[in-house]
């Protein structure tokens, strides 16, 4: 038997299967023209951007928006 990888689980061996999990999350944030360099589109992005990867905007489960499940046959890549 071969270990899964979901946790505590064991599976026999056989045809195998990739599923790809992806999440999304979503909020809407207002950037202030005063906060800006420029008043453009492009630097209000680059703006939350910043936010984001500095940790001030964090996206929290009342931000969930959907999941969506996507299989394929193993093919034996990890593509």
């Amino acid at each position: 038997m071969k270990k899964s990888t979901v946790k505590n689980q064991t599976t026999q061996m056989g045809r195998a299967f990739k599923v790809t999990i992806t999440e999304t999350y979503q909020r809407t944030i207002t950037v202030y023209e005063s906060e800006m360099k420029e008043p453009t589109v492009e630097e209000a992005e680059r703006m939350a951007e910043e936010w984001w990867q500095d940790s001030q905007i964090e996206l929290e489960k009342e931000d969930f928006q959907g999941v969506e499940f996507t299989g394929r046959e193993d093919g034996g890549s990890d593509e």
